[in-house]
């Protein structure tokens, strides 16, 4: 016998099939809107953490003062003035080098072929660095094995890429507020002595220092610079180093080359020297016992003889 469905009936199924692809959608939609919820939460947390960007900026802000290691100061009025327009023009070579990967769109004087730096790259420099207040007088330079001519009339440091400058790179490992003022605590990565422009023998930061900021007109500009409470990891593994007694070389290498265990070796002597002390004083008290015992034969003896003549 047939069963024949109703057009109410049919039209009720297709409702319920609508309903259940409905449903179906909307449980993915349900799905993938909360893992994008969860996925940009934990990208926000990890924003709030994350400072890379920030440490970045940093080192590009403070990389021409660390590549000449520049001695503490207070207040940037009292930073040395050869320092400063050192830091100045390697800072802006460095930032060029670093963003553009050549010097490529830059004037070059066609009889030194050195590079022609803008003044006004200067003073945007030195304007991130410590303040757009700060006026720099732009005047020519010597350094330690080359001079850095300004030319009034073009307004340009002229610069010999090819030469070796700076002592170390800036390597930001902590950025933390005290007392108001924002610290950025930078590890010195010694430079190589190549021909390279700036170059670096390893990753490792010998010393670390803090350069201070202090906030005005909504910006952090520098203002000082102090000795680290961070230390080099080399300096704490000499310590640990020091703290361990070391055994005799001549003693290590007889113990590889027996097999033992020099501590077990030094064990075992004083084993044996307590067991020899301990046999000499067995003996010795016997002697003086054997001794006592004979003195006392030869008493009783002489006694014998004095009762006998008498």
């Amino acid at each position: 016998m047939r069963t024949y469905v109703t057009p109410e009936e049919h039209a009720r199924i297709h409702r319920r099939r609508r309903r259940q692809a409905l449903g179906l959608v909307m449980l993915v939609l349900l799905v993938i809107g909360i893992f994008t919820v969860l996925g940009a939460g934990y990208r926000l947390v990890a924003g709030l953490f994350d400072n890379t960007e920030q440490m970045e900026e940093y080192e590009d802000k403070l990389e021409g003062l660390v590549l000449f290691d520049p001695l503490p100061f207070e207040g940037i009025e009292n930073i040395d003035d050869l320092t400063l327009r050192e830091a100045a023009v390697w800072g802006c070579i460095y930032s060029i080098q670093e963003t553009q990967g050549n010097f490529d769109n830059y004037a070059h004087d066609p009889t030194t072929e050195q590079l022609l730096l803008p003044a006004v790259e200067v003073d945007a420099y030195l304007a991130r660095l410590v303040g757009p207040s700060f006026q720099l007088t732009h005047r020519s330079f010597d350094m330690d094995d080359m001079t850095i001519v300004f030319d009034e009339a073009t307004q340009c440091y002229s610069i010999p890429v090819t030469g070796g400058v700076g002592y170390y790179r800036a390597d930001v490992v902590k950025i933390f507020k005290e007392d108001g003022k924002l610290h950025v605590t930078v590890g010195y990565i010694p430079t190589s002595t190549q021909d390279d422009l700036i170059s670096t023998q390893s990753d490792t930061p010998t010393k670390y220092m803090d350069y201070i900021f202090e906030r005005t007109s909504g910006s952090w500009y520098l203002t000082g610079l102090t000795e680290s409470a961070t230390k080099p990891e080399q300096a704490a593994s000499s310590q640990a180093a020091n703290s361990v007694v070391m055994m005799d070389p001549e003693q290590l290498q007889d113990a590889i080359r027996s097999g033992v265990n020099p501590n077990a070796d030094s064990s075992s002597s004083a084993s044996s020297g307590a067991a020899s002390s301990e046999a000499a004083s067995s003996e010795a008290a016997s002697s003086e016992a054997a001794a006592s015992s004979e003195a006392a034969s030869s008493a009783g003896s002489e006694a014998a003889s004095t009762d006998a003549a008498a």
